[in-house]
């Protein structure tokens, strides 16, 4: 199998949802880096590792997913693909995901489809 590594950055404080991210994305096809806070996303994005997409929760203390996903598109331009984790759908949210070129992952996650999601995404980028 040939087939590439997908390589996945994901911030998250909840640590419910970084398990889950953990045991749905060690599967064979991902690389996958989880932080707790959206700080630590930009230390290891500017660090020098190569990602090919970053999920970032919305709802984080200090740094938001929305200031980390704004610093990420201004940093790597678009060859990075931005997923904005969160349930929100207000109109202030739906702006900024349009303006940081993001896809939304809507909350509660569908976990069974999430790998091919990422997937999707990338390829489609």
């Amino acid at each position: 199998m040939s087939q590439k590594s997908l390589r996945v950055l994901a911030a998250d404080d909840d640590p419910t949802m970084v398990i889950l991210l953990q045991a749905v994305l060690q599967a064979p096809g991902f690389e996958l880096v989880v932080v707790s806070n959206g700080g630590d996303a930009l230390r290891v994005a500017s660090a020098g590792a190569a990602f090919d997409l970053a999920l970032l929760d919305v709802e984080m203390p200090e740094i938001d997913g929305l200031q980390v996903a704004e610093q990420l598109r201004r940093h790597f331009g678009e060859r990075l693909c931005i997923v904005l984790l969160t349930g929100r759908e207000d109109a202030v949210f739906v702006a900024a995901q349009q303006r940081l070129r993001a896809q939304h992952l809507p909350k509660p996650v569908d976990w069974t489809q999430l790998p091919q999601r990422l997937w999707q995404w990338v390829d489609e980028g």
